[in-house]
């Protein structure tokens, strides 16, 4: 810059200040400063000839004129007065001339142009930017700016930055990033939203329909010749890539394979691209990518997967949503130490999550975290863990919803979360599934579970509320460690359901005791009953009949359990009507008689029926005619079976049955050589209610021996009540009358057997070995007969006033049985306080008078109260 004039103005003279007084000096020497104190001394001066000075001399009148330093404007002058004065250059408005002249110049100052942009060739080369503007891209959507992107990337230094301005960038072959350099994009439009258009944010990076190359950006860590062995460091920003433009079925967004390190992608979009938006591989001989960081990506409509990483150990996928792809959202494959935080699947047309492979088990290898993550509507599971290895994998605060859309059919057994085939431990804390249907409120409610473990080797699970179709939790039996913590509950069907069931605690609920694993394939066979049959048979004695609720078919607990199931699960129709509700076998008071008769819980029979105290067959119970009689039953079902005794040698009396009223079907006695039971199955009924008349005429046979009538359905639940007055834990093992093969074994196998046998053993003084030798028995027939998948369930009924206190030692009896057969124990001994009088303020004893009502002369037996208070401790073991 040159030399500045200063003096000649009318503030530039050599003046001494006395008193009140400024004197100009005439001939007075200064020197020349940079700062008002102290500074620099400036010497490299010229007189107006431009001959050298060091110091100023006054004119002769006072008049002070030199040049000063090459680039100065502005000094302060002292002539030795005591203080010094400054002064300007005079030349200013050349200055500002000299200024503006260097607008948009090399090394000038920059403008910008009407849309606030500076010139990309003004940005400083200091900042290590190349803008790819100033290597002649465009931006208009329309001309090839592959060459000058090449060209700023070729030009861009190891830790430098190519920036993008807003426009739309149309390329022809991929880019190919060298190490340690940034692509820097001024906006990334996430997701274009109603009401939005693209064009309203427009800035992108667009592969042409031309586009030759297999992906749009690739990052390769492999010594091929035109690579280095180890790459990384790259970092995009601000940026989207948008294949909307592209046909065909094979071209991704960003690849890299190899030993590619510490790459960060920032405010990241990818769009609509033929195939994968991110892949991640490995090179031939097995290294991979690692280390990367995604934050705040977003993987728009690809066509097949979001995100493919394969062996990217320690990647952190940080608010990365992943919506609409047709293929998976994220599926991590042998991505060791990885950690997933508040990421996003929605919408994907498979899983949104998938953790699968082979999972390394070396020395330093590690599992994943995946923490406050969710998925919406996914296709088919939302998260799907079937990986393999030992590495655990940890699932915290999960949300799910509406997963298993399936085409918008649902089922085909989708879940919200499903661990299936996996050997790697999966422990799961706090996860929430909530169904529904599409937006527009079309389709079907999905997912059809809320947790599905299907081989699974270990899993861990609690801390859920699982609201799903067909159930919240669906465990099929086929795991190996699955534990179920205290704080789980359960919700099936509409998303207006508010039916919530909670899982009891493993022995830790007074009076309950559930291992882990229980129930297996009892739910198994529950949550399949849509298109198949799931049976319980509950074996007891009068409490377990129903005796004394104001209904034997509804009020009862096992009645309460039954209409529960199949209002959630599907109704298999009435199950057994024994005999057992028949005025021979009931013996109750009258009035109890009347009141059952009246709503129809229990057999109109007329002629002499007779119990045969045989203790034989379904429910036990067997009651005969030997003259001319009738029984009447109520059943609902498509299929109905009569159950009768054949005689032994000589044959028993044949009968006649009726089925709303139609004609008679005539059935003849087998004639067996012992005592059997006969079954007349009859099909092809509606599933709706049937009358069933059986008739004897009184001849044909010594005598008819009845035992009962079942209805059945093709599928849904059937609850049988084998309950039977009297009965004892001798009555359903009797050694070879086959009794426990009707009640879970091989003649009627059940999934779910509910025991409740012990108030009349103690009543009658068997000895604890006695009673705990029969219930080995028993458990051991419906165990080791067929495959043993039954589940039980062992209930220890309030002995109240009727049962000795030996009573209390079946109960720590029970709990080592239990243990040993894998069962579920609920006693109802210290649920009541060890205590006669406190339920009975509670108003849970029975009245035989009055049926239904709460009595203080019933010793054991129970009002619909004490009736229901059992059910809600049983129905949360049979609905979780």
């Amino acid at each position: 810059m040159p030399r500045r004039l200063f003096g000649g103005s009318t503030s530039d003279y050599a003046m001494e200040r006395v008193g009140n007084q400024l004197l100009v000096r005439p001939g007075a020497t200064g020197a020349v400063w940079t700062a008002a104190t102290g500074g620099t001394q400036l010497t490299d001066l010229t007189d107006l000839d431009g001959t050298p000075i060091t110091t100023v001399t006054a004119d002769g009148d006072g008049a002070v004129a030199f040049y000063g330093p090459d680039g100065v404007t502005n000094v302060f002058m002292d002539f030795g007065y005591g203080r010094r004065y400054a002064a300007a250059a005079v030349d200013l408005g050349q200055i500002l001339q000299e200024h503006l002249a260097e607008r948009d110049q090399p090394g000038g100052w920059p403008s910008l142009d009407s849309g606030g942009r500076i010139n990309p060739s003004q940005v400083s080369g200091a900042l290590d930017w190349q803008t790819v503007a100033a290597h002649g891209a465009v931006g208009d959507g329309a001309a090839d700016d592959t060459p000058a992107i090449l060209a700023a990337i070729a030009a861009c230094p190891v830790g430098g930055v190519v920036y993008f301005p807003a426009g739309v960038y149309r390329i022809t072959e991929t880019l190919d990033l060298p190490m340690g350099i940034t692509l820097l994009g001024s906006h990334s439009n996430l997701m274009v939203g109603p009401g939005m258009t693209d064009e309203d944010s427009a800035c992108w990076i667009q592969p042409a329909p031309a586009f030759d190359g297999d992906c749009v950006i690739q990052i390769i860590g492999d010594d091929d010749g035109a690579h280095p062995d180890i790459n990384g460091e790259q970092r995009l920003r601000n940026l989207m890539i948008d294949g909307s433009q592209l046909t065909g079925s094979s071209i991704d967004g960003i690849f890299a394979k190899g030993n590619v390190q510490n790459v960060v992608l920032d405010d990241v979009c990818i769009r609509q691209m033929p195939n994968n938006g991110i892949v991640t591989a490995s090179r031939t001989d097995g290294v991979f990518p690692f280390s990367w960081r995604l934050r705040h990506v977003m993987v728009d409509n690809c066509h097949a997967n979001g995100l493919l990483i394969n062996g990217n150990t320690d990647i952190t996928l940080d608010d990365v949503q992943v919506i609409g792809c047709w293929a998976q959202g994220i599926v991590l494959t042998n991505c060791t130490n990885a950690q997933l935080l508040a990421c996003r699947t929605e919408w994907n047309g498979s899983h949104g999550y998938r953790i699968t492979g082979a999972w390394g088990d070396w020395q330093g290898s590690g599992g994943m975290q995946m923490t406050g993550c969710s998925t919406d509507r996914n296709g088919q599971h939302g998260v799907f863990v079937d990986a393999t290895g030992n590495t655990p994998i940890l699932i915290t605060g999960l949300m799910t919803r509406r997963d298993g859309r399936n085409g918008g059919t649902g089922g085909s057994g989708f879940a919200g979360l499903a661990v299936v085939g996996a050997t790697v431990p999966v422990t799961v804390n706090g996860v929430t599934c909530y169904p529904g249907v599409d937006d527009g409120g079309g389709s079907t409610n999905s997912p059809q579970y809320g947790v599905r473990l299907s081989g699974a080797s270990t899993v861990l699970l609690d801390d859920a509320y699982l609201h799903a179709a067909s159930a919240g939790l669906f465990d099929d039996g086929t795991n190996g460690t699955v534990r179920l913590g205290s704080s789980i509950t359960t919700a099936r069907g509409a998303t207006t359901v508010a039916a919530r069931i909670a899982r009891p605690r493993s022995a830790g609920e007074l009076g309950v005791y559930v291992p882990d694993g229980w129930g297996k394939f009892w739910r198994a066979k529950r949550d399949a009953a849509e298109s198949g049959k799931a049976r319980i048979i509950a074996v007891g004695d009068s409490v377990t009949k129903g005796y004394y609720c104001s209904d034997l078919v509804t009020k009862n607990y096992v009645g309460i359990l039954r209409t529960a199931l199949q209002s959630a699960y599907g109704d298999g129709g009435s199950g057994l009507f024994s005999v057992n509700r028949t005025p021979a076998i009931i013996g109750a008071k009258p009035e109890a008689i009347a009141a059952w008769q009246a709503n129809g819980s229990i057999a109109t029979t007329t002629g002499t029926w007779t119990d045969t105290v045989l203790w034989y067959g379904p429910g036990i119970s067997s009651i005969y005619a030997t003259a001319a009689a009738t029984a009447t039953f109520t059943v609902r079902g498509s299929t109905l079976k009569i159950y009768t005794l054949a005689g032994v040698n000589t044959p028993n009396a044949g009968y006649t049955y009726s089925i709303d009223g139609a004609a008679a079907v005539a059935v003849a006695d087998p004639g067996l050589s012992s005592a059997s039971v006969r079954t007349q199955t009859v099909t092809g009924l509606s599933a709706g209610t049937h009358t069933v008349v059986i008739s004897y005429n009184g001849s044909g046979g010594s005598r008819l021996q009845l035992i009962g009538v079942a209805g059945e359905r093709d599928t849904g639940v059937i609850v049988d009540n084998a309950g039977r007055s009297g009965a004892q834990t001798s009555h359903y093992f009797v050694a070879g009358t086959g009794n426990t093969l009707w009640h879970g074994g091989t003649s009627q196998p059940a999934d779910l057997v509910i025991y409740a046998l012990g108030l009349n053993d103690a009543n009658q003084n068997v000895t604890l070995d006695a009673w705990a030798a029969n219930v080995y028995s028993t458990l051991n027939t419906i165990k080791g007969t067929g495959t043993g998948a039954t589940d039980l369930l062992l209930v220890m009924q309030h002995r109240g006033n009727f049962a000795g206190t030996i009573y209390s030692q079946y109960g720590a009896r029970m709990r080592g049985i239990a243990e040993e057969y894998g069962a579920a124990l609920v006693n109802l001994w210290p649920m009541g306080q060890n205590n006669y009088a406190y339920w009975q303020g509670l108003g849970y004893w029975g009245d035989q008078a009055n049926p239904g009502a709460a009595g203080s002369s019933d010793l054991v037996h129970l009002s619909d109260a004490g009736h229901a208070y059992v059910a809600s401790k049983l129905l949360p073991l049979l609905m979780t």
